[in-house]
């Protein structure tokens, strides 16, 4: 097979994976207020964390030249690597840091920016606004996308992106390719990273059918466990919980295709509504019936995961940017269920039909506190998943394996009424992933012939071993994922926007790709990229955003080094002092 380049159809760089200044004002008055609360000559201080590079070599590298920059611009900064499921509960429960790297898993829809960063989100926990950012015209700018007619929101779009490129809650860093190995007589469309894209996987006639099923290789601790979808650090197999638990519709090639639902007649007048019919004869993994109830009741849950048992409820950590489109919901029989929505479109409406289901038999009962806080549903293994997808759950042995099979009662494997990305499915019996410890294990099972292809990404520095090797090859595409670096906005310094502008110049994108990413990334430099929207994936064309701005984006040094002479004064220009080369407060 002959190496795939980055795919530069609308599929491959969206699939898997969406102007007010700021006021100087507000700056001044953080800046005075800071002053107030800490006098004194003190030097600023940050920490930055991110997951060791064992787990995530590029996110680990980032963080120590983030650590390097900050530290010659005059800030007494550290670099504190950290377990991932660490990291998770420091950045995306509680709250406690500074400074963060990582890898987002990227956008569907720009809409995922509400989510992200809505004040209404700030107490939640997750990826609802782990930043902690509060900004009343943010939220300004996120709703009105939200209501605005399909003519109208593209120009929205741009206003809002444009003013988070000056309000910089986070700036993303760059977007990875994805990078995967596989054999040379194995057919990859693309890179696995979701259910669809094992479907065609399964689904490719130059790969079977054969008896046995599909090998897929994965690397990293603790692969085999937290099995729960809600979960913050639930497994980090890609695609694995996916291929588990199925939504109402699949997003695929920019369209809402139904899945478990039959159709959705929707009705614009009086307010936007759906009306939802499932598909005749669903099960759950375990035999039991899927009907209307179980879709009222997995909206409820990721609102309140205590279920009306604790005042203002514990919200999921997950899809509640999708949750919040649902005002109310009516059951009307086991079938059919109407879906109220709030003030937006349909297109963004929809979004709230690719929300996985849970069931209500099994998950109703997790609705039980842990802590004031805290409910099991949130914090449980999930150590036998129950769903309603393609594949069910047979086994996970403790870092070696998790093994899957055909769900035969799926509704869409019986029929021949079925989206067309199914035909062909399914040529082999189930999937299997074998789980290394580190990424060059992987890649000898790969080359050994032990798995068909990985799942997990291929590091740089692993690429022309593997295509060096016979009968193995790499195929990968562009992807709507994307380091990142996120700013707490609670610390003292960061929650001036001034601030983190300056902190957000200090790492060298063109540099970091080059060098880190040995050029198998797209560096972040347009508006979209740089809020985390791949520059190429946005479809809105006929809408231009100017360049930015060279206080937003150019690096005060050259190849990856802080020059002091051109980042001194970017911190004195907003009012901030030197002692000896010390940032001070």
């Amino acid at each position: 097979m002959e190496d795939v380049a980055p795919s530069t159809t609308r599929r491959g760089l969206l699939a898997g994976g969406g102007i007010a200044a700021v006021s100087s004002l507000a700056g001044c008055f953080d800046r005075l207020w800071s002053q107030a609360e800490t006098p004194g000559p003190d030097q600023i201080s940050m920490s930055i964390k991110a997951v060791p590079a064992d787990d995530d070599p590029i996110a680990a590298t980032i963080a120590s030249r983030l650590r390097e920059n900050y530290s010659d611009a005059g800030i007494d900064a550290s670099h504190e690597p950290v377990a991932k499921a660490e990291l998770y509960r420091d950045v995306l429960l509680e709250g406690e840091y500074d400074v963060f790297v990582a890898r987002h898993p990227g956008y569907d829809d720009p809409d995922d920016l509400y989510g992200l960063l809505h004040s209404r989100f700030v107490g939640e926990q997750g990826w609802q606004n782990p930043f902690r950012f509060t900004e009343l015209a943010a939220d300004n700018h996120l709703e009105t996308q939200r209501e605005a007619t399909e003519d109208d929101r593209p120009a929205e779009l741009v206003e809002l992106l444009d003013h988070l490129l000056q309000s910089v809650p986070f700036t993303a860093v760059a977007h990875p390719y994805r990078i995967t190995g596989t054999r040379e007589s194995f057919e990859v469309p693309s890179p696995p990273r979701d259910a669809l894209g094992y479907v065609e996987l399964c689904a490719h006639e130059a790969n079977g059918p054969r008896d046995g099923p599909l090998e897929v290789g994965v690397f990293g601790e603790g692969l085999t466990e937290r099995l729960n979808p809600l979960a913050v650090d639930r497994n980090r197999i890609e695609g694995l919980l996916d291929l588990l638990y199925d939504p109402l519709a699949r997003r695929i090639d920019g369209s809402y295709v139904p899945w478990l639902a039959e159709s959705a007649e929707w009705d614009e007048g009086g307010g936007l509504r759906a009306r939802i019919t499932l598909r005749e004869g669903l099960e759950w993994h375990d035999g039991e019936p899927i009907d209307a109830d179980d879709v009222a009741f997995t909206l409820d849950l990721i609102e309140d995961t205590s279920l009306g048992e604790v005042e203002g409820g514990i919200p999921a950590p997950r899809f509640r940017g999708q949750q919040t489109l649902v005002e109310s919901t009516d059951v009307v029989d086991s079938r059919t269920i109407e879906l109220y929505f709030v003030n937006t479109t349909r297109a963004v409406a929809a979004r709230a039909l690719t929300i996985p289901l849970f069931p209500e038999h099994i998950w109703a009962e997790r609705s039980e506190l842990l802590t004031d806080r805290q409910t099991v549903a949130v914090t449980h293994d999930n150590e036998n998943p129950v769903g309603s997808g393609l594949f069910a759950f047979v086994d996970a042995s403790t870092d070696e394996e998790v093994v899957l099979e055909p769900f035969d009662a799926h509704v869409l494997r019986g029929t021949s009424d079925r989206p067309s990305v199914l035909e062909g499915f399914s040529r082999f019996e189930g999937i299997r992933f074998q789980v290394a410890p580190n990424s060059g294990a992987m890649r000898d099972l790969l080359i050994d012939g032990d798995i068909d292809v990985t799942a997990s990404e291929i590091p740089p520095g692993s690429v022309e071993e593997i295509r060096d090797a016979s009968d193995v090859s790499t195929t990968m595409e562009t992807t709507d994922a994307f380091y990142m670096v996120g700013f707490n906005s609670q610390h003292a310094e960061l929650g001036n926007p001034n601030f983190r502008r300056v902190c957000a110049r200090l790492i060298d994108r063109q540099h970091i790709v080059s060098e880190i990413f040995e050029g198998f990334a797209t560096q972040a430099k347009g508006t979209p990229s740089l809020v985390g929207i791949h520059d190429d994936a946005w479809e809105y064309d006929d809408d231009k955003f100017a360049d930015p701005e060279p206080d937003i984006l150019s690096f005060p040094g050259t190849d990856g080094s802080v020059d002091t002479s051109q980042s001194q004064p970017l911190f004195q220009d907003i009012g901030y002092n030197y002692d000896g080369g010390q940032l001070l407060k």
